[in-house]
């Protein structure tokens, strides 16, 4: 019987022998600075690429690599370029196309002699380090995929903050009415009552006359009891609108069917000034949406989009660091390489959907944003300008913006 808990051996010709000859060829192969060799495989490119730690491959990249570079005309570039004096038996021997490569003695089992038991166990150790290598990458993948639903999650906060901002922001102007109004009730009661002391004096003086003065002063009499039911209906709707003040702070209003944004109004000193009157705009508070290749191409086309791109957020960081503004930044594709490198601090970044232009991301965006924040949106596009325009957004030209960004 089996000894419980054995480990399973390794078989002679397992790719793992070829460890060595592997992390001898990678960054020959496929160099941590430059471009692959053109005769690289693309099998080995991608498999180098997408491995957590180039230095130490796991026991699936090592068997793709081998398999890609099993050919003879690989094995003979391979030997080429690689120190065969470093390597062991098997190594050489597979590079010379030994079809019984795995029988030869390596350099990695020096020292162990002909203990077939000293070979086991240095062949289990190997194992155990692959595998324990193995689930530290699953956890390192689980540990990115809690990173990335976090910062999913922090996302929908920071929207949600922003609209509870506004929405604040609109509670706050019908508390100022609400209390305008109140303040107008109190003084149509100090009005009345005014008016009912003056009734009293009235009274007593009539109280003395004749008949007619009995009259008036019934009269007077039955006024100022309507006086003192006005009285205590005006208290009444005194308490009733505190209790609506109160309540105020915890109620949203309602959008109401109609409600237009505003654009932000540029000082007459600045007409003429674009450059001024972007400036101006840049500090008003507003949210920012910025047409990100249509600003970048016009500066930065000799450039690879990727480097557009990256220099473009930075340059976007800097700017809101600088004027507080609420920059979103609207850019084509969400699934191109190297989309979500890192996050920003103070910009936040819309790649648009697969299939969805950026354009229509930048429309999204706009409805999105409360009518009571202004908003600029950075473009030359005709009909994005016209549909921002509807919309009641200030514009400024992308040649204007770059300025900004990078001075002329």
């Amino acid at each position: 019987m089996a000894r419980s808990g054995a480990r399973r051996e390794v078989p002679p010709n397992d790719p793992r022998h070829l460890r060595p000859l592997v992390e001898a060829l990678v960054p020959l192969l496929v160099p941590r600075d430059g471009p692959p060799l053109d005769w690289c495989p693309d099998a080995v490119v991608d498999t180098v690429t997408n491995a957590p730690r180039r230095d130490r491959l796991g026991l699936g990249h090592i068997t793709r690599i081998v398999e890609a570079l099993s050919a003879e005309d690989m094995r003979k570039r391979c030997a080429e370029i690689v120190n065969a004096g470093q390597l062991d038996e098997r190594c050489r021997a597979w590079l010379a196309g030994a079809p019984d490569w795995w029988g030869m003695a390596g350099t990695s089992d020096a020292g162990l002699g002909d203990d077939p038991s000293a070979v086991r166990r240095e062949v289990r150790k190997r194992l155990a380090a692959e595998q324990k290598s193995a689930r530290a990458e699953e956890a390192l993948a689980r540990e990115r995929t809690e990173v990335s639903d976090l910062r999913a999650r922090v996302s929908e906060l920071e929207a949600a903050l922003e609209k509870s901002s506004a929405e604040s922001a609109a509670l706050d102007e019908s508390l100022q009415a609400a209390r305008m109004d109140l303040r107008h009730e109190r003084d149509r009661h100090a009005a009345t009552k005014g008016r009912l002391e003056r009734a009293i004096d009235q009274a007593g003086i009539a109280d003395a006359a004749t008949q007619e003065a009995e009259e008036v002063r019934d009269r007077v009499l039955d006024e100022r009891r309507e006086l003192l039911s006005d009285i205590e209906h005006l208290s009444g709707m005194v308490k009733s609108a505190e209790t609506l003040l109160a309540g105020l702070r915890a109620m949203l209003p309602a959008p109401r069917e109609g409600d237009r944004r505003e654009p932000v109004q540029i000082p007459g000193a600045y007409t003429g000034l674009p450059d001024r009157a972007a400036d101006h705009l840049m500090r008003c508070g507003a949210t920012v949406i910025v047409d990100a290749y249509n600003v970048t191409l016009g500066r930065l086309g000799h450039l690879e989009i990727a480097e557009q791109r990256e220099r473009l957020l930075s340059a976007c960081e800097q700017l809101a660091a600088r004027t507080g503004a609420d920059i979103v930044v609207a850019i084509d594709g969400a699934s191109i390489v190297g989309a979500h490198a890192r996050g920003r601090r103070h910009v936040r970044v819309l790649y648009s959907p697969e299939g969805v232009d950026a354009d229509d991301t930048i429309r999204e965006e706009l409805s999105r944003v409360p009518v009571t924040r202004p908003v600029v949106v950075v473009t030359d596009d005709q009909a994005v300008r016209s549909d921002a325009r509807a919309l009641g957004a200030n514009l400024i030209n992308s040649p204007v913006f770059a300025d900004l960004l990078w001075g002329r």
